[in-house]
């Protein structure tokens, strides 16, 4: 009985830690907030071949949620209006890191294989750094090979960097943007999968304004802030 009881005080008081969030903290991704999203895909003649709007929204999350997300971030696949996809996923935005959980539903499931957005506070500073993912479930459409990749039970060595204040300025409504970059690869299964590369552009008043991946089937992805509700 006393352990029942203890086991019940430590999900109390771990519950009530995770109530505490961080969402108080967020600098750019407070809940509430709206992005909206140009994607635009060109093949290697630089041809585009497929347009849509990707949107993402941030809201605060559940009591349970709070164990794998301090915050919410909700990502709609929009085309001539029509809703293609959506999923739920998280952000982790507070005094020391920004970590963005990237979209990757439709066509935008070969980001598995590439790391987080991310950058590090106080933002400006360069750095490297590689995680091992070890992936469940996951699978994206190799254009190249005209087939299904499955990534289950693999583990993927991905590596994201940035050098000290390696900035650039995009021009977004009536404002020119410093923006920050990094830039993210997989530095294993180069053989198999091919060369996956990916480029974040942060910007500290919008968060990310824009990200371009390059795939192995020599196609260019580029996602451009449009506009923001906030």
């Amino acid at each position: 009985m006393s352990s029942f009881f203890t086991r019940t005080a430590l999900v109390i008081l771990l519950l009530s830690l995770i109530s505490c969030g961080n969402s108080d903290e967020a600098s750019v991704f407070k809940p509430g907030r709206t992005w909206f999203y140009d994607v635009e895909i060109t093949d290697s003649l630089n041809t585009v071949v497929d347009t849509f709007t990707l949107i993402m929204s941030c809201r605060e999350s559940s009591l349970f949620e709070k164990i794998i997300r301090p915050i919410t971030v909700c990502y709609e696949y929009k085309k001539s209006n029509t809703t293609m996809d959506n999923e739920c996923t998280g952000v982790i935005d507070n005094s020391n890191e920004i970590s963005l959980h990237p979209p990757r539903r439709n066509v935008l499931e070969f980001t598995e294989v590439l790391p987080f957005p991310r950058v590090s506070k106080p933002i400006g500073n360069g750095f490297t750094s590689s995680i091992d993912l070890n992936i469940q479930k996951a699978s994206y459409w190799d254009k190249g090979k005209n087939k299904t990749i499955n990534l289950a039970g693999k583990k993927i060595k991905q590596e994201l960097s940035s050098a000290d204040f390696d900035t650039t300025r995009i021009a977004f409504e009536t404002e020119n943007l410093l923006c920050y970059k990094s830039e993210g690869k997989n530095l294993n299964y180069v053989d198999e999968l091919g060369q996956f590369s990916v480029s974040y552009f942060f910007n500290e008043k919008y968060g990310y304004v824009k990200w371009i991946y390059l795939t192995p089937w020599e196609e260019t992805v580029t996602i451009s802030l449009r506009k923001v509700d906030f």
